[in-house]
């Protein structure tokens, strides 16, 4: 009796139009089911994440692409899926060497199923290192420093603060700040 080795499914990269990634991803998903390919293929993402923004005062929550122009696919290797995902209408290629797409390592694999898992909301920051800004709102009001550091995960930053004549740091939310020319 013959022992058939089913391959393990991996992560692969596939190019797409930009702006036609969600659009990639309703065709295949529909194509997968039409062809009954569903134990060949299991996930198709495209990594968004939520940000907030802050406009006139109001805080609003945007979904942006992590990678614009990128899909994510779990799937073992098949020359039946592969050559699905090639014809679709708004792919370009795999990412890999030409007809033999690359998985993704052990590495940016985790990295895939973190950001999967990742629920928060992420403050879009409009300021980085080195930047000079002014202080809109808060106890500092009125202030004019630079940004030492930016902290991403909290949603603020450490901006330099000329206080007493003595350059002092100090960490602010980084909506009362404003990025200055």
């Amino acid at each position: 009796m013959e022992v058939m080795s089913v391959t393990e499914p991996k992560w692969y990269v596939v190019h797409t139009l930009a702006g036609h990634e969600h659009k990639v991803k309703a065709i295949l998903e529909r194509q997968i089911k039409l062809l009954h390919l569903e134990d060949k293929v299991f996930e198709i993402v495209v990594p968004e994440e939520k940000v907030m923004t802050v406009k006139g005062g109001k805080k609003r929550i945007q979904v942006k692409k992590v990678f614009p122009g990128y899909l994510f696919i779990r799937m073992v290797e098949d020359e039946d899926v592969k050559r699905l995902i090639r014809n679709t209408t708004g792919v370009t290629g795999f990412v890999g060497t030409p007809g033999k797409p690359s998985a993704l390592n052990p590495e940016e694999e985790h990295w895939i199923k973190r950001f999967l898992e990742q629920k928060e909301i992420r403050p879009e920051l409009k300021v980085k290192k080195g930047d000079r800004v002014y202080i809109k709102s808060g106890p500092f009001m009125g202030y004019e420093g630079f940004v030492d550091e930016v902290y991403p995960d909290k949603g603020t930053v450490r901006v330099l603060l000329s206080i007493f004549g003595r350059e002092t740091p100090t960490e602010i939310d980084h909506t009362q700040v404003e990025k200055t020319d």
